[in-house]
């Protein structure tokens, strides 16, 4: 082979694998991969109702109230607890705070789960490089990464407490070493009950594929250390120590929401299911192919399959819920899978790449906000000084009649808000009611405006307009 055939070679190379990052780029664009390239990024969204949620929950725990009030969430204080961390590091209040900032929280501990293929020892560092780009750019083949819930926490505790189980179990690491993947366990916990049954399901991992690293020690150990986390964060830091009755109450809840019995969310689309249980499935051939005995290398790709089919058979369905079985299975699995042969390396990572790719086209995106919500509160600021100009004295607020109004207290945040009925609500400056249909209220001495939220879901926002108060143009763009 001539010298100029090998320069072209080489440069082929060079296209290809560029070819393939902006491919997996672009892909990342799509999912709102919070590292995707500036010029194209579509990120960040407006608040989602479940993040403003999220943010009223930490908000009133910031400003001391309990966060074990709350049982019939299936919540815990851990997010919370990290914001309030987090924002007063940055010496930012919640009511301060916007969206990007809130997000930043999830977004830290999701840069821990990218984090956890450099720790694989076993692993060569390209393959490490290679699934912590993968994770990076797409989203880990979601869009929750970054998003203000819980999911990034419980996932980032799961995957580092796994990883640090199996790192643990060499005969170098003394048993006290299975504390620290016990503390990560104790912050899973403290997210959502759900991550009880994962360590159910990761206890039966263990005892096919490594039962030898369940020495009592070990065990007692790592006991040890989820206990003392998930009792702090559950409690607040001690501080509230009905938190643990509150756990309590939500994990009783939590069976009849998964058997179907309440508030729970059918499947609505199963492509994005399709998708992971054919890339779990195009593992577990290439582990089949790869041969050889049972070994703790197969914990993450069982445990991930394991999650998988238990979420499969209940009833209650979100792509939440996958979230931790598609990072067990990018952070460690493929990568443990990859280490065993050139067919073995080239076959997993294109499984890889081609998944990620492929969850663009099928993972059903939660309902947007609309981009428009975010200049509600400029607009309203501007009435509002119209508005006490022509009625000096009295109190300016906003009331919000039923529905299902978030992020509304999130974008409302610098008003006084009332919500349902109450007092007063009747002859409020501005007024926000559902809207049913397309026949728009008249009520006397108010201008009515379209205001919708998400998609098939609209709200009417009723302008005072006695005494000429002047209104904001924007009001009329909606």
């Amino acid at each position: 082979m001539g010298r100029y055939a090998k320069v072209l070679l080489i440069g082929l190379a060079a296209l290809g694998v560029l070819g393939w990052m902006l491919l997996v780029t672009v892909g990342g664009v799509v999912m709102h991969s919070p590292v995707s390239a500036p010029v194209i990024q579509t990120w960040p969204p407006r608040l989602h109702a479940d993040e403003a949620v999220q943010w009223s929950l930490a908000k009133d725990s910031s400003e001391g109230v309990p966060y074990s009030l709350n049982q019939d969430k299936f919540h815990g204080p851990a997010l919370a607890v990290a914001a309030q961390v987090v924002l007063a590091a940055r010496g930012l209040k919640f009511d301060a705070a916007s969206e990007a900032d809130l997000r930043l929280v999830p977004f830290l501990f999701y840069l821990l789960i990218c984090a956890a293929p450099f720790f694989l020892r076993e692993v060569a560092w390209p393959t490490r490089c290679l699934a912590s780009f993968l994770l990076l750019m797409g989203s880990a083949g979601c869009y929750f990464g970054h998003y203000f819930i819980q999911e990034p926490l419980l996932v980032a505790g799961f995957v580092w407490g796994v990883l640090l189980w199996l790192q643990s179990a060499g005969g170098e690491r003394p048993a006290w070493w299975a504390l620290f993947s016990g503390a990560a366990f104790g912050l899973s916990l403290a997210c959502k009950v759900t991550a009880a049954a994962y360590l159910g399901i990761l206890l039966l991992t263990l005892l096919v594929f490594a039962r030898e690293t369940l020495s009592w020690r070990r065990v007692g150990w790592a006991t040890l250390g989820a206990v003392v986390i998930w009792v702090s964060l559950q409690t607040v830091l001690f501080t509230d120590w009905e938190g643990m009755i509150a756990w309590g109450h939500q994990f009783w809840r939590s069976f009849a929401v998964a058997s179907g019995n309440e508030d729970t969310l059918a499947l609505t689309n199963s492509g994005y299911w399709w998708t992971v249980g054919l890339w779990l499935a195009a593992l577990v051939g290439i582990r089949l192919v790869r041969g050889g005995r049972r070994s703790a290398e197969d914990v993450p790709l069982a445990l991930a399959v394991g999650c998988f089919l238990f979420h499969l058979a209940l009833p209650y369905k979100t792509p939440w819920l996958l979230f931790l079985p598609v990072c067990l299975s990018l952070t460690m699995a493929w990568p443990l899978l990859a280490q065993r042969g050139t067919f073995l390396w080239l076959s997993s990572a294109f499984a890889a790449t081609a998944f990620v790719i492929a969850c663009t086209g099928t993972l059903e995106h939660h309902t947007p906000t609309r981009a428009r919500l975010g200049l509600l509160a400029n607009d309203l600021s501007e009435f509002q000084q119209a508005w006490q100009k022509a009625h000096p004295g009295k109190p300016f607020y906003v009331a919000i009649d039923g529905g299902h109004y978030w992020p509304l207290p999130y974008y409302l945040r610098a008003f006084q808000v009332g919500y349902g009925e109450f007092d007063g609500a009747e002859r409020a400056p501005v007024r926000i009611l559902v809207a049913h249909d397309d026949s728009q209220p008249a009520i006397p001495g108010y201008k009515v405006y379209s205001l919708p939220l998400r998609r098939d879901e609209a709200y009417w926002v009723l302008i005072d307009t006695t005494n000429k108060v002047d209104i904001p143009f924007m009001f009329g763009e909606w």
